[in-house]
């Protein structure tokens, strides 16, 4: 992610749901469409896209999970996404 912007390069970010129920892909084009949020750096006097929560924190995804929350469907939930990314890459 940090080095498609600094690059200046397209790339897609996709998201599935904590019980599975849905999902999302994103379009990211470096200065022209939104991400998950605009930091302006003086140093290098340029936007730049900032990393989801949980990886900017250091969190262990692990420790995420809720009581009650069932993912028995999630890997077929990930593959439909998966498969947006592919025909939207293509």
């Amino acid at each position: 992610m940090v080095a498609c912007n600094e690059e200046n390069e397209v790339w897609m970010e996709s998201g599935v749901s904590e019980n599975a129920v849905s999902g999302h892909i994103q379009f990211i084009e470096p200065g022209r469409t939104a991400c998950f949020a605009l930091l302006y750096v003086a140093k290098a006097d340029r936007l730049q896209c900032m990393p989801p929560l949980v990886i900017a924190s250091n969190i262990d995804e692990r420790t995420l999970k809720r009581e009650g929350v069932c993912a028995a469907s999630l890997p077929t939930t990930m593959a439909v996404i998966a498969g947006f990314l592919v025909q939207n890459a293509l």
